[in-house]
């Protein structure tokens, strides 16, 4: 136990080659019939419906999704969302209301076949005009959130050739573009019915809106004519509605689940979910969902001792690296829970890279032995961390034991994200205790935050690794996931050389469900929003 303690060459590619080359490969087959994945017991007759009251973390800032990020592990209101493509619960990209697609030999030119019969929850078609119609909003920075609107930077131009034909043209090649139009980041809702989306928006997902109030209640009723179907045919959700109940706190979400106020609750506390799992397996379900994200120490590289640009910069930021106990940590603030990470992805994940290389081993003496050489013991390092979520200012707390123990001068300051955001501009701190949720697509991790030029590098750490940058673009225009999982491999053996970034551990999940609610999947890294899955297969039980 921890002694411390927490106070290039392209030929056109199809669906089919995509499949085939792409982290949607290993679903190939069941991608095309959309239901491989689908439990068993669903196929089975049972009686479908119920209520399934939900408790989650958090909850959307507003209704209109475009102007909004509804995100998908955490907020109700993503049971309404649809896009023209899916994910499956191995966090791969499926067929949604596009069925088919062709990329051209340049990686410049997308085009889809759009599934015929679908609609809106209004009734209006969800065509290859409407689709056209949603992604030139989110395209104009008067209509759109900015999260949304990066996903589609590349985009040239967009066409509706014909009714179920959409053309999108990019300005650069590209090999990733099809996590663009997945439902997340872009949900798709009806033309129109935009003078009503900050009121009641009206989506394609598998349910409707209802009502909301924010941190309060949400209300969703299944959407009768969605376009999936399980193996017999019978129209999927299986739910008659769900009922969204965001609660902050661990203990008030678990105590709802627990006094039968609640359902399903998205997640408890990490002190909690070991006993609970051990004491409470006879009265409830439990989901472990390994990687909601990935935590890390950002170190600030673009002034002072540790900076990209000074004589001893990396010497220095390698004697932070020997300083923190990745197992320490994975003990002490995670319980256990999933896995200390060398990299961003984790073993649960497709992208997992298990030869990463230049991993700095816990060694405080190590540390302590290069700031003697270079003359810097009792360096100043100002640890800072983010408010909002307990596992990244804990994490700080005891970063900061281990760099005070290796002969640094450190200070710990916890901030809302505002103020954080404002000393990352200036530079003004040394290291930040963070995370980042999953990508499922690498190119949203590497290109924005280990990129020299990505938005995040250049706002917070000031990375700059120019080997790993041609990797990075490279990538990015390469199709073979083989050849792109090496590629990210030298990038990231590259980072753990560097040390601006110091990988720590994998966010873990554990969901609870009354034993009442049956065919419940999430996917690996959280969302329930699923094809084939989550609240899509699931029901209640009496």
């Amino acid at each position: 136990m921890s002694k411390f303690k927490i106070s290039n060459s392209f030929g056109q590619q199809t669906r089919r080659e995509f499949l085939a080359t792409s982290s949607a490969g290993m679903t190939a087959a069941a991608a095309a019939a959309a239901t491989a994945s689908m439990p068993t017991s669903a196929f089975a007759a049972k009686k479908k419906g119920g209520t399934l009251r939900f408790s989650t973390r958090s909850d959307a800032r507003g209704l209109d999704p475009q102007r909004n990020v509804i995100y998908y592990v955490s907020h109700p209101l993503a049971a309404t969302s649809g896009g023209l493509l899916d994910i499956n619960q191995n966090m791969d990209i499926v067929p949604a209301i596009g069925t088919e697609w062709t990329i051209s030999d340049d990686m410049k030119t997308y085009t889809f076949n759009i599934r015929k019969g679908v609609t809106f929850h209004n009734g209006a078609d969800v065509d290859a005009p409407a689709i056209k119609w949603n992604y030139d909003r989110v395209r104009d920075p008067k209509t759109s959130h900015s999260f949304h609107r990066s996903f589609f930077k590349l985009v040239k131009e967009i066409t509706a050739i014909d009714k179920y034909t959409l053309r999108i043209e990019l300005e650069k090649p590209s090999a990733v573009f099809l996590a663009s139009v997945t439902y997340y980041p872009v949900n798709l809702i009806a033309p129109n019915s935009v003078d009503q989306v900050d009121t009641h928006p009206i989506g394609c997902g598998p349910f409707k809106f209802v009502s909301w109030k924010r941190f309060a209640k949400t209300e969703m009723v299944r959407f009768e004519n969605f376009w999936q179907t399980d193996a017999a045919g019978n129209s999927l959700p299986y739910l008659d509605a769900i009922e969204g109940y965001p609660k902050k706190e661990d203990k008030v979400r678990l105590t709802a689940l627990r006094t039968g106020e609640v359902d399903l609750i998205e997640n408890m506390s990490y002190a909690d979910a070991a006993n609970f799992k051990k004491t409470q397996t006879a009265n409830y379900n439990t989901w472990d969902i390994p990687q909601v994200g990935t935590g890390y120490i950002a170190v600030q590289s673009k002034k002072g001792p540790f900076a990209m640009d000074a004589a001893d910069g990396k010497l220095m930021r390698q004697a932070l690296a020997h300083a923190i106990d990745k197992e320490a940590i994975h003990q002490s603030i995670f319980n256990g829970l999933s896995e200390s990470l060398n990299g961003f992805y984790g073993t649960s994940s497709t992208w997992h890279m298990p030869d990463i290389k230049n991993i700095k081993e816990y060694d405080p003496e190590k540390s302590k032995a290069i700031l003697r050489k270079l003359n810097a013991m009792n360096t100043p390092v100002a640890v800072v961390a983010r408010q909002a979520y307990s596992y990244m200012h804990q994490t700080g707390e005891i970063v900061y034991s281990m760099l005070e123990e290796a002969g640094f001068k450190v200070t710990n300051e916890v901030f809302d994200n505002p103020v954080l955001r404002k000393k990352y501009k200036k530079s003004d701190y040394g290291v930040d205790s963070t995370a980042n949720s999953y990508r499922f697509e690498p190119d949203q991790w590497y290109s924005v935050n280990v990129l020299s030029s990505g938005p995040s590098t250049k706002l917070r750490t000031g990375y700059k690794n120019e080997a790993a940058d041609k990797l990075i673009a490279a990538a990015r225009a390469t199709k073979d996931k083989q050849v792109r999982m090496e590629m990210y491999t030298d990038v990231e053996s590259m980072v753990n050389d560097d040390c601006a970034l110091i990988y720590t551990h994998g966010i873990p999940l554990t969901s609870a469900a009354t034993k009442k609610l049956k065919d419940y999947q999430p996917a690996f890294a959280g969302p329930f929003n699923i094809s084939m899955g989550g609240v899509r297969t699931a029901y209640m039980e009496g």
